[in-house]
């Protein structure tokens, strides 16, 4: 077994000190602990090993000595040294029997002593597809949610490109997750799982097993926010790409970076959980309130708060295959920390958006916008775009701004409600406006509504922030503004209503840059079939 043989275990991991560990000799050992650990996560073997023998043979704290045992174990399979391997992890179970990290590498191990590890990456047969695994911790469906829609379609579309894919769905009803309730037509395992079996440990033993028996060539770990270095945690020694839909796994409080409170608008913060993993807790500490239910609740399932969470998080990413991210700036966030990082646009039907649905604008008729947002969620920025509609209806009367909420009727003078739009009646209600609008003041990693705006031949006025302005091109597919800044959002909007000849110009460079960029032949060809293989092998 060469040194690659690691990556086929399960490292602890960095324990931060508890707040009730007052002792100052077990703090410093536990801070010896995680900087040898680290070593040993980035390929500093040698110096791990020793490090770590050293440590052994101070430390007294029964919980300590068994993930040393288990580290020294996992080193020892590098070397291709079995037999002390084994008995680290025997002892390490021993010292801690509650503890599940020790028997699963002894399993492994056992296997691969056998020669068929159930941990390791398959070749795939010359005589049968590729097989691509999708796995889903949040996942409902029909859903709005464009992670959601992105992971439908992509196992869609992957299956009609001859790939042999299987979505595994987990299923938690007091969650309300995992809910298909229309008819799906890809490969779906569903994951049920009754209140007492609701817990981290099962969760991952439950994916690892029904992935291993799938047998699949790739995995795609996705609609997962705190959780997804569990899943992959259970996956070690599969080949596994992350997708990050937004800022997940880098901003634990709400997935895009955004802070707000009593004290003023909503702002935007530059750190990040793998560059600074200290400040981010304490950010979810003092602001976590702030999250969603929901978002709380998964943290917490994830263990977000215990000690060994970040260096669970950092070998996520560090063993990856790939990272797929949706921007640059999200891409430039996550490079130092990975082995690759690829920006992967989601996809888009090009089905939904027809010629047929096109609707022009007849004189006379009032410009119509489209703002199709949550109303209450306040980064999608209504309440903007809503001020910048008053200070231009304050001189000109000839717009109707139409809101994709409930319950449908006018909100005000120039405002109306269509009611929610699904994702089969959305297309033709951008079709049906002139101008579709994004206004968020959070850093979006894509915008969903900005491009399937272009697709609907729209001009769009979207906010320069996040992946929007990757998205949107500014002035050559629609007109970006500063997030947040009403007048400015005004004189964008006041440009397109000046001017018919702007909004179609505007509208066929979108339409071309959707078909050329984001429908999902593109994203196939450009991107998926490089990172996971040819549909079908070769006979």
């Amino acid at each position: 077994m060469d040194a690659s043989g690691a990556d086929h275990y399960v490292w602890n991991g960095c324990r931060q000190v508890n707040s009730n560990d007052s002792a100052t000799l077990l703090d410093a050992q536990w801070t010896a602990y995680r900087h040898w650990t680290k070593c040993a996560v980035v390929g500093d073997r040698s110096s791990a090993k020793q490090g770590l023998a050293e440590l052994l043979a101070e430390v007294t704290d029964l919980t300590l000595q068994s993930r040393i045992h288990n580290d020294l174990g996992v080193l020892a399979t590098a070397r291709g040294d079995k037999s002390t391997a084994h008995q680290a992890f025997i002892r390490a179970q021993d010292l801690a029997p509650e503890w599940s990290v020790p028997l699963t590498n002894l399993e492994r191990l056992e296997a691969m002593s056998r020669g068929h590890a159930s941990g390791t990456h398959r070749s795939p047969s010359p005589s049968r597809p590729t097989r691509i695994g999708i796995v889903s911790l949040l996942f409902n469906w029909p859903s709005t949610g464009g992670g959601t829609v992105h992971t439908a379609e992509l196992a869609r579309f992957l299956t009609r490109a001859g790939y042999d894919v299987r979505h595994f769905v987990i299923c938690q009803a007091k969650w309300g997750i995992g809910n298909v309730t229309n008819a799906v037509d890809w490969p779906l395992t569903r994951l049920e799982f009754a209140d007492a079996d609701w817990h981290q440990r099962e969760i991952q033993r439950r994916v690892r097993q029904a992935v291993d028996e799938f047998s699949p060539d790739s995995v795609i770990i996705t609609d997962s926010w705190s959780f997804k270095p569990r899943l992959a945690e259970a996956l070690q020694g599969v080949r596994y790409f992350l997708r990050l839909a937004a800022q997940e796994c880098l901003c634990p409080l709400n997935n895009v970076r955004l802070l707000w409170d009593s004290s003023g608008p909503p702002r935007a913060c530059p750190k990040h959980q793998l560059a600074t993993p200290t400040l981010c807790g304490e950010c979810v500490r003092v602001n976590g309130q702030w999250s969603g239910s929901l978002h709380q609740a998964e943290r917490h399932l994830a263990g977000f708060d215990q000690p060994d969470y970040d260096m669970c998080l950092r070998q996520a990413f560090a063993n990856a295959e790939g990272i797929l991210v949706v921007n640059p700036l999200v891409a430039e966030l996550v490079k130092p920390h990975v082995a690759a990082v690829h920006v992967v646009p989601s996809g888009f039907d090009a089905a939904r958006f027809p010629d047929s649905l096109a609707r022009s604008h007849a004189a006379g008729d009032p410009v119509r916008l489209l703002f199709a947002g949550l109303v209450e969620e306040p980064m999608k920025g209504f309440s903007v775009l809503h001020a910048a509609c008053k200070r231009i209806w304050a001189r000109r009367q000839d717009f109707r701004l139409l809101v994709t909420t409930d319950p449908q009727g006018s909100f005000d003078e120039f405002t109306e409600f269509i009611g929610w739009q699904s994702q089969a009646c959305l297309p033709a209600a951008m079709w049906s406006a002139d101008i579709v609008v994004c206004p968020t003041i959070a850093e979006e990693a894509l915008g969903r509504t900005a491009v399937e705006g272009m697709g609907a031949s729209r001009p769009v006025v979207a906010s320069r922030i996040g992946g929007l302005q990757f998205a949107v091109l500014d002035e050559a597919t629609g007109l970006l503004c500063e997030p947040g800044d009403p007048k400015d959002l005004a004189r964008q909007l006041t440009r397109l209503l000046d001017s018919t000849e702007l909004r179609d110009r505007l509208g066929r460079s979108g339409r071309e840059r959707f078909v050329n960029h984001f429908t999902w032949d593109v994203i196939l060809d450009r991107h998926y079939r490089k990172l996971l293989g040819a549909s079908t092998r070769p006979q």
